[in-house]
């Protein structure tokens, strides 16, 4: 289907080797070892000869997430925003690029995703609206392109959120504590599984209900966005509740 191998293609152009160029693959050998019925894309031709950056469990030692995948150093775009009193200022806004480690069930990796701020909103103070450039899901050694990834802001506290569709579910990235006025203290460190529909939720992984108290955190997560110089900081899991967060953990 060409219009897949296309989209697989531009998927494809922000996928790093595993550092050694002689064991690389190129773009072009990736699209066709790919068959057209499969949206996975085998990543043995990249990796099997480099055996130090296979995916480790969550409980041994964490590879480098950025190994896998070709960053970006993110960019600085204005918008022209409104302001409360109907006032229209320009404001500059950085491209919001991230990593996020995966883990569900048998399946193991990260995701990564290039968003770009395309408009802005807000009531005290503006903020972007960021739309996903491309998404990609590294997962039990294949890249996956996630074509309906969303992310949400999460208003003036930013208490951000974002989620995809893989293998039939769809998977929300958000935060277990929330501190003082409704602020997180920490980027995104739970995920809840949803079905296909996107509303029947399957398990919550952050365990926000006061229900759920003490089964906070089941699917933890490590997220990292880059800074402008495009490096992503340590993916050890740091968390800890948020000041004000007084439930158990």
């Amino acid at each position: 289907m060409k219009k897949y191998r296309i989209l697989l293609a531009s998927a494809m152009l922000f996928l790093a080797a595993c550092g050694d160029e002689s064991s690389s693959a190129s773009n072009e050998e990736i699209i066709s070892s790919s068959s057209d019925s499969d949206d996975e894309m085998s990543s043995s031709s990249l990796k099997e000869s480099c055996p130090n950056k296979t995916l480790s469990s969550s409980s041994g030692d964490q590879i480098d997430p950025t190994t896998l995948f070709e960053t970006r150093v993110p960019q600085k775009e204005v918008h022209l925003c409104t302001s409360q009193d109907g006032l229209e200022t320009e404001h500059s806004f950085d491209q919001h690029d991230w990593i996020c480690s995966f883990h569900y069930a048998d399946k193991s990796g990260f995701v990564y995703v290039q968003g770009s701020p395309t408009d802005c909103e807000g009531v005290w103070w503006p903020y972007p609206v960021i739309t996903a450039d491309t998404a990609i899901l590294y997962v039990n050694k294949k890249y996956v392109p996630l074509t309906d990834l969303t992310y949400e802001w999460g208003g003036n506290h930013h208490s951000d959120r974002f989620r995809f569709t893989y293998d039939g579910k769809v998977y929300e990235y958000h935060h277990s504590s929330i501190g003082a006025a409704y602020r997180p203290c920490q980027e995104m460190d739970c995920m809840r599984v949803y079905k296909s529909d996107g509303e029947t939720l399957i398990e919550d992984g952050c365990g926000t209900d006061e229900e759920d108290a003490g089964k906070i955190r089941t699917l933890p997560i490590v997220c990292r966005f880059a800074d402008e110089e495009g490096y992503f900081g340590d993916f050890t899991d740091t968390f800890k509740p948020c000041g004000g967060d007084n439930r158990e953990f």
